[in-house]
């Protein structure tokens, strides 16, 4: 890390791009979280020091807001394999409904994307509620009513409606080699020219269509990420 990108990132400041630094310690207990990747390999975040991770929530159901952060992270699991930054940077979205999102359906959810540089990740409901609510950011089951489940558009996978929603805030955030918080953003994914896939396209609600159409405010953008990653490391992504 360079002089000017310790300065650029203080904890406490706004960052330059969007969202704010800070430097928290995560606790032992959140680290060792039990987690699964796509593939159903087991990890921790503790099993990840020594690298930075860019890290956001999601659920594979969601029809207003995730397929848009997916399509965020492909685009930043890209840029990243394609800078000095690949073997140093781990781009990861952890999901927050551990019910419905099984490794099995994650990786189906990550096909439809067709690309490889960034993991999907879930886990137990307990664990998945304590690094969320260490996150700040818990999920709550909201159950839809049979009105509501008539207007929707059907699973992207099951072809079946869905029965619940799992509502939480939308942010980005950047966990540091010493396993610090380092950077946080929140807001809806602002995907700029980014595609979401036309199965999940479809699944979206009217909502969903809407924010496609013009992301809602605030909003983080993968620009915002890069910028965040340069201060932090002194090397330039794009």
């Amino acid at each position: 890390m360079n002089h000017n990108a310790t300065m650029k990132a203080m904890p406490g400041m706004a960052a330059a791009g969007g969202g704010s630094y800070l430097d928290e310690s995560i606790p032992a207990e959140v680290l060792s979280l039990q987690l699964q990747d796509q593939d159903g390999r087991s990890f921790t975040l503790e099993s990840l020091k020594g690298k930075y991770l860019v890290v956001t929530n999601f659920l594979t159901s969601c029809q207003e807001i995730c397929p848009m952060t997916t399509a965020n992270m492909r685009t930043i699991g890209n840029a990243v394999a394609a800078s000095e930054l690949k073997d140093k940077v781990k781009v990861l979205e952890i999901s927050v409904d551990a019910q419905r999102d099984t490794p099995s359906r994650i990786a189906a959810y990550r096909n439809l994307y067709s690309d490889t540089t960034f993991s999907l990740v879930t886990g137990s409901e307990k664990d998945l509620k304590s690094l969320w609510t260490f996150f700040g950011a818990p999920a709550t089951r909201m159950e839809f009513s049979a009105k509501e489940k008539a207007g929707l558009p059907m699973d992207w996978q099951t072809g079946k409606p869905p029965t619940y929603d799992m509502s939480h805030p939308d942010l980005v955030m950047i966990i540091g080699p010493d396993s610090h918080w380092k950077w946080l953003d929140l807001g809806n994914p602002n995907p700029g020219k980014a595609s979401v896939p036309d199965k999940l396209k479809k699944f979206l609600s009217e909502d969903g269509l809407n924010n496609l159409a013009k992301p809602q405010e605030p909003s983080w953008s993968v620009e915002a990420v890069y910028s965040a990653l340069h201060d932090l490391t002194g090397i330039h992504i794009s």
